[in-house]
């Protein structure tokens, strides 16, 4: 397949989409949001011949669902050895949960009922603890493809001094310093996010208030994660110079991005 710098960027993009998506589900319709990421993996080929490299250990995702289900939090999923043998096998899991539409709150709830035992909670901690490594897996593929086809100009974070610069092509953004934002300010950035995001296109809304949405429900954890935290600013920030056009939005999408790197750099 052949693939140029611009096609690489809108593959990156929908994947950010479609992985945000899943990352946000609820138990209710976790299947059918599941079922849209993988048709997007499996519809393309970049992606898919990446994730199908690691199929060459004769993994049985059937067998391993059932034994770990079964164990009744006695086991849970050891994907791996290699990172491509890992991607490969929470892939197959996911296919198996989706292909047999299995109920993944009820199913995994032994093994990753996370703080709580609701079956919300349950979706959570299994998509931080395997959907999660799927996404990164690929997410890095992508950007190593970038990197050597030269993609110096792609959008990028950086944190520095408590400041995330985004940059791409000839757009620079600088970050304003906002220190001592308290949380009932996190609030108020993210209502202001929200009361100006209708006018952009439907596809970068729906990434803007996902990754808002995950950056801020991780934010109000008694532990939140780093891993989640900066998924979801890599998924936000590239927008910041998108929605230049509309002031209100970009300044406190980049107020946002501030608060969540400042509370990165203190944990």
């Amino acid at each position: 397949m052949e693939l140029n710098k611009i096609e690489l960027k809108k593959i990156s993009h929908d994947f950010n989409i479609v992985s945000s998506r899943i990352m946000r589900a609820k138990f209710d319709d976790y299947n059918l949001v599941l079922r849209k990421f993988l048709t997007f993996i499996d519809g393309n080929e970049i992606i898919r011949t990446f994730v199908m490299t690691g199929d060459i250990s004769g993994f049985d995702a059937a067998t391993e669902y059932q034994q770990v289900t079964g164990s009744y939090g006695e086991l849970v999923f050891d994907f791996g050895p290699t990172t491509e043998e890992e991607t490969y096998q929470i892939y197959a899991i996911l296919k198996h949960i989706s292909e047999n539409n299995l109920d993944v709150s009820i199913g995994m709830r032994s093994q990753y009922a996370g703080i709580g035992n609701k079956r919300n909670d349950v979706i959570k901690e299994f998509n931080d603890r395997v959907v999660l490594v799927l996404i990164q897996s690929i997410e890095g593929h992508l950007t190593k493809i970038g990197y050597e086809m030269g993609m110096d100009e792609k959008m990028y974070w950086n944190v520095s001094g408590g400041q995330v610069n985004v940059a791409g092509d000839n757009a620079t953004i600088n970050a304003t310093q906002n220190n001592g934002i308290q949380s009932d300010e996190l609030d108020k950035i993210v209502k202001a996010i929200m009361d100006n995001v209708s006018s952009v296109n439907k596809e970068d809304v729906e990434t803007i208030v996902d990754s808002v949405n995950m950056i801020k429900d991780e934010l109000l954890k008694p532990e939140p994660k780093r891993t989640i935290i900066s998924s979801g600013i890599k998924l936000l920030a590239p927008l910041v110079s998108i929605v230049n056009g509309i002031p209100a939005l970009a300044t406190n999408m980049q107020k946002f991005i501030d608060f969540a790197t400042q509370f990165l750099s203190r944990i």
